[in-house]
């Protein structure tokens, strides 16, 4: 069943910038699509579109076929900052994200998250006192008090040290299993997007247009160092390296180096 419905997206700005034009996107329930592209192609407008933080130019925004308008209960989200509230403890931070659920069943479900993002007996202590991973563990757990239809991913990884970023990636698998909501998830990583997605769309900039869509033909658990995993890396980042055009592919390049395996 196709959950989230994005129709002739558009999104042009008051002073004139041409974020998104004509973005069709579909993702079934319980499919974690990837959003990846370069600079200027529009991938953090259209989170914050879906998410209700913003306004479109044009098109259609649905959720299980109704249109969307303003912020939706169903939809959480995480952010690459984990936002949480420093006047709150980590348990009421987590709490937060479940106003709408009954005390006793919020104190229930908080107590159970902060054992499966394994910060149990962390409940009583102050955000400013936890690390950059943990603390988005919390926001994860927050995020996902409320048992989300759909759960938004704005690159929320990508300030983490690779040994905490990898780690998280298994405890977001793990608790998509459980839960098994629709995930929509913004990265530049391309390991990411291959480890983590069913599906991956690839977005062309200025404006920001979908420019190909690839699905994910490797089972889970997934193994990055296997020889199928490089070669699906490969095929995204030609993808990639196609929708930027010669200008974008000359950059990366420069940026990637010469001899890159890449290219």
């Amino acid at each position: 069943m196709t959950l989230l419905t994005i129709e002739h997206l558009n999104k042009t700005y008051a002073d004139g910038t041409e974020a998104l034009r004509d973005v069709s996107v579909r993702a079934a329930d319980g499919e974690i699509l990837a959003i990846l592209g370069g600079s200027g192609c529009g991938k953090t407008t259209l989170l914050r579109l879906v998410a209700g933080l913003d306004e479109a130019s044009g098109g259609v925004i649905s959720v299980g076929g109704e249109r969307m308008t303003g912020t939706h209960r169903t939809i959480s989200a995480v952010f690459q900052e984990p936002r949480l509230l420093p006047w709150l403890n980590v348990e009421q931070n987590i709490g937060f994200g479940g106003q709408h659920l009954s005390a006793e069943e919020r104190s229930g479900r908080t107590a159970a998250l902060l054992d499966r993002v394994g910060l149990a007996g962390y409940g009583k202590r102050w955000p400013k006192d936890l690390s950059g991973g943990q603390q988005q563990r919390v926001a994860i757990a927050r995020a996902l008090i409320g048992h989300p239809g759909i759960l938004l991913l704005d690159e929320p990884f990508s300030a983490l040290d690779p040994f905490t970023r990898g780690s998280l990636h298994e405890l977001l698998l793990a608790l998509w299993q459980e839960m098994k909501p629709t995930v929509l998830m913004v990265t530049h990583d391309v390991d990411e997007a291959v480890f983590l997605a069913d599906r991956i769309v690839v977005m062309q900039p200025r404006p920001g247009r979908v420019h190909e869509t690839i699905t994910m033909n490797l089972p889970r658990p997934r193994d990055r160092i296997s020889p199928v995993f490089d070669t699906v890396k490969r095929r995204i980042m030609h993808a990639i390296d196609r929708s930027l055009g010669e200008h974008g592919r000359i950059g990366l390049r420069q940026a990637a180096g010469e001899l890159s395996p890449w290219w």
